[in-house]
């Protein structure tokens, strides 16, 4: 019997678990989060009714002309459909009539959501009946100075201009905030692109981290934004492997955020081994655009000691559903693009690295600075690399959804 593997797949686009078959004698270890049960309406209303740090949202909303809900993009697992009912729910009760609730994709420097894709993203109901906009992080932005660490602040203008401002996504690690969510909606969310590529670029000497939030300062960037510009609340969850919510996080975007954090920690603790012949990293729930699959690094850069010995294999495993992907910064040809990557690639002293994904090409890779002789389109392919190196004798780690898994403290 050969043993099986399995990873998440499709965010957004399936959803679901797909079967990696193996050579017979290969040992395959499942590296598995901690993850949780979903909390349900109940929970969700619970995490309304008591919100961190900050009155609940129908109080915040008494005396608002208008609001604004900042919603992440498909690049994200964020479930807002199943959100933003709460949302709306608490600015109505508070005042606010739906037709001045407005509804903004912060794509940061993504590529803009078509209808389809909205739709996925805040259901069908939600598209059809509210103001539903996606930023610009080149148009419609109003200038209100600069941080403490020098970043220019660029913000949307509608964003702005609302008198209530919320903003709905989830907590993911993440290398340079520490975690998504919180102040992260609105820099880099609804930010301009010179604020974001201030933030985001690697010669700023801003301390930055895979779940690190303390001492962070392109996170400490990011809020000194948010409070700039009068970011009221926030509604982040964290997801369990099958995108369900595990725990729902209402109120002041730092105090809320830090709570999400403490809760993520523990959902996404991953035991993880060492010395491993093969790592297999799915870029789950962020693989909708390809170039997200350096989120599935997440288990190794929380890790304290190697998870692959240096001669062996990484497998990121993504299903690029909408292709490459688009940034705006980090794409081909853009200010933080990636003309060094191609030569950072492979070192003597560093595992190599294969890439599993059916809808990407070689071309794709090398205009992003990787390598494209590394892409296999059929599982097979890896297979037959991998027994080419190691032979019947190779013990493997799978992580199903590393970009939501942490190594355990």
């Amino acid at each position: 019997m050969h043993p099986q593997a399995w990873v998440r797949w499709g965010c957004w686009y399936g959803d679901k678990d797909v079967a990696l078959p193996l050579l017979p004698r290969w040992q395959v270890k499942m590296c598995l989060p901690q993850g949780g049960k979903e909390i349900g309406d109940a929970g969700l209303r619970r995490a309304f009714d008591h919100p961190i740090g900050t009155p609940r949202l129908q109080e915040l909303a008494k005396g608002k002309r208008d609001a604004v809900i900042v919603v992440d993009d498909l690049t994200r697992p964020t479930p807002a459909a199943r959100l933003l009912p709460f949302v709306i729910r608490e600015l109505v009760d508070g005042g606010i009539p739906t037709e001045r609730i407005r509804i903004l994709i912060g794509i940061a420097a993504h590529h803009p959501l078509n209808r389809d894709q909205m739709e996925r993203k805040l259901g069908k109901d939600i598209v059809a009946r509210f103001w539903v906009q996606n930023h610009c992080p080149f148009e419609n932005l109003d200038y209100l100075g600069t941080t403490r660490n020098g970043t220019p602040v660029y913000l949307n203008r509608e964003f702005l201009r609302a008198a209530l401002k919320i903003c709905v996504g989830s907590i993911l690690p993440h290398g340079h905030a520490g975690f998504g969510g919180g102040a992260k909606l609105v820099l880099p969310g609804v930010a301009g692109i010179e604020s974001i590529y201030h933030n985001h670029r690697p010669d700023n000497g801003f301390r930055k981290g895979i779940a690190l939030t303390e001492g962070n300062i392109a996170r400490s960037d990011m809020e000194e934004v948010a409070a700039m510009a009068g970011l009221d609340a926030i509604v982040n969850v964290v997801l369990n492997p099958q995108r369900e919510i595990v725990g729902c996080f209402v109120g002041h975007f730092v105090e809320a955020h830090r709570v999400g954090c403490q809760s993520a920690q523990r959902v996404y603790a991953t035991p993880v081994p060492d010395d491993a012949d093969v790592a297999v990293l799915s870029a789950y729930p962020k693989d909708s655009e390809f170039y997200q699959w350096v989120n599935a690094f997440a288990p190794f850069a929380s890790a304290h000691r190697p998870v692959v010995h240096k001669d062996g294999t990484i497998v990121i495993v993504s299903a690029g559903s909408e292709g490459i992907g688009t940034h705006y910064l980090a794409g081909p040809h853009m200010r933080l693009g990636a003309q060094n990557r191609s030569t950072q690639q492979r070192t003597n002293a560093a595992p190599q690295r294969l890439f599993f994904s059916p809808r990407v090409s070689p071309h794709d890779l090398e205009q992003w600075g990787w390598d494209g002789t590394a892409l296999c389109h059929r599982w097979r392919e890896v297979v037959q690399r991998l027994r080419q190196r190691y032979g019947n004798d190779c013990r493997i780690a799978v992580f199903p959804c590393a970009a939501m898994q942490l190594a355990s403290l």
